[in-house]
């Protein structure tokens, strides 16, 4: 989570009429900095999934469960600052497509002292809901209070070290940043997989801490700037205005992704034990979004720089467009390999975790979907209009929580779960797309880009359908 202090400037140039859905500096600056986090993510990948499938050995599904749960409270942990770092990102990466980010970049320190300010807010949160938590009779009350203390103190870490990284994607400077991650990949390998070794569950919070304190010491040898403490009552309000509809975007949507462990957890019974099966869909689901992603992260600067640029909402949207295509194209070989190859591999290694193999499959065409939302989020964000991802997460939220209620009360069990989801996530990209670029798009660039998408994901479904 960090990067030098290298800061890209991005060149100005003049809005281009070219068929290309960008100016061709941006698009390939983009394919470049894709292939820069590309390849580094891909090391990543492998690298957590080999640290996914050790802590499925070290611990049992019930285990398991609980810390899927409280990764839930970490990852609501960013909401916490009311979108004001998205909204100081946003703002920095608009102001290098002008060519003036001095006032953005004067907005940093105000952002840091309120985001961490309420991190720790939050922190203290967890500390009352885990004392609480002691006054259940359950066999794993104990598991979730303290497992909620140490979140606490994770929340706090996780601030420093993920502001930078923030900012300084916002800066075009993937280069430290694909560093970190790389880093982040390994310390979790090595010290979450001997802590929880040696200690068990408590063992994993302890490694997770000592990951982020790794971070946060790779990102004071390379010399990064640590912002400074800043308290400026106008300029918070300005970037909450900005950030407001951001956060509530993200927040509702991180709900909507959440929603089929939250089920779990509140209507199934032994939910500690479903949920820990449940995450193999969770643990492949989490290695194919994150490298749909691997565009979407590089993409997200450079639209907004695009936009600062030239104004123009059709060239974002051609962009965004065009980078889907690519997104798609990349994803749906792999989504249909995921089906084939990985339910076998998992079942031998993880014979504990079976009832969740074939909701693994299912999931599968989902998250394909998911993966292309990120884009047209980041839009969105790029073109102020973030309140419209509203609609879909609406839209996508009613789909899933009736499909997941049906499927429980007609006891499909997890696979009707996750069945149930994968539709909600089909719901989710398509009313997103509707609102989002597809009023800047002609019939033909809309029509090309769901017919890349339909076939991109369709062999996965017949796949996940047919092996089920």
């Amino acid at each position: 989570m960090s990067q030098d202090v290298i800061i890209i400037a991005v060149p100005a140039a003049a809005p281009s009429s070219l068929d290309a859905p960008a100016s061709s500096g941006v698009w390939q600056r983009l394919l470049g900095d894709c292939l820069l986090v590309g390849g580094s993510t891909a090391v990543c990948h492998v690298l957590a999934a080999a640290s996914s499938l050790l802590l499925r050995a070290l611990l049992d599904p019930a285990q398991m469960g609980v810390w899927q749960g409280l990764k839930l409270a970490l990852n609501y942990s960013s909401y916490a600052n009311l979108g004001i770092t998205k909204a100081a990102a946003r703002e920095l990466s608009v102001s290098l497509g002008k060519g003036d980010r001095g006032a953005a970049e004067r907005g940093l320190d105000v952002a840091f002292t309120f985001s961490t300010l309420a991190s720790l807010l939050y922190a203290l949160a967890l500390v009352i809901a885990g004392c609480w938590m002691l006054r259940g009779k359950t066999d794993t009350a104990w598991m979730w209070s303290v497992g909620l203390w140490a979140i606490a103190g994770l929340v706090v870490l996780n601030r420093y070290a993920s502001f930078q990284v923030t900012m300084l994607r916002a800066r075009i400077a993937f280069g430290t940043a694909s560093q970190v991650a790389l880093v982040e990949a390994g310390l979790t390998l090595a010290c979450t997989g001997l802590a929880t070794w040696l200690l068990g569950l408590p063992g994993l919070y302890i490694g997770t801490a000592l990951v982020m304190l790794g971070s946060l010491a790779f990102l004071r040898r390379c010399e990064i700037p640590w912002p400074r403490w800043r308290w400026n009552g106008a300029e918070i309000v300005r970037l909450i205005g900005i950030g407001g509809p951001i956060l509530i975007t993200g927040a509702a949507s991180a709900l909507f992704r959440s929603m089929d462990r939250l089920l779990i957890l509140a209507w199934l019974d032994e939910p500690e034990f479903q949920l820990g099966c449940y995450s193999l869909a969770l643990m492949v689901g989490t290695q194919l979004f994150g490298l749909a992603n691997m565009l979407a992260i590089p993409f997200t600067p450079h639209c907004s720089e695009l936009f600062g640029r030239t104004g123009s909402r059709r060239e974002a949207a051609r962009l965004t467009a065009r980078a889907s295509e690519l997104q798609i194209a990349a994803m749906g070989l792999l989504g249909g390999l995921t089906i084939l190859l990985v339910p076998p591999v998992l079942g031998y290694l993880l014979p504990e975790y079976h009832r969740g193999l074939a909701a693994m499959r299912i999931s599968v065409p989902g998250i394909l979907l998911l993966g292309l939302t990120a884009p047209l989020g980041q839009y969105l964000v790029a073109v102020n209009r973030t309140g419209r991802g509203l609609i879909a997460v609406a839209a996508g939220a009613v789909v899933g929580i009736a499909g997941i209620y049906t499927a429980i009360r007609l006891q499909l069990g997890l696979d009707g779960i996750a069945l149930a989801t994968a539709v909600a996530y089909s719901v989710y990209w398509a009313g997103l797309s509707l609102v989002s670029i597809f009023p800047e798009l002609t019939s033909r660039e809309a029509c090309r880009y769901v017919l890349v998408t339909v076939l991109g994901t369709t062999p996965s479904i017949i796949l996940a359908l047919c092996l089920c």
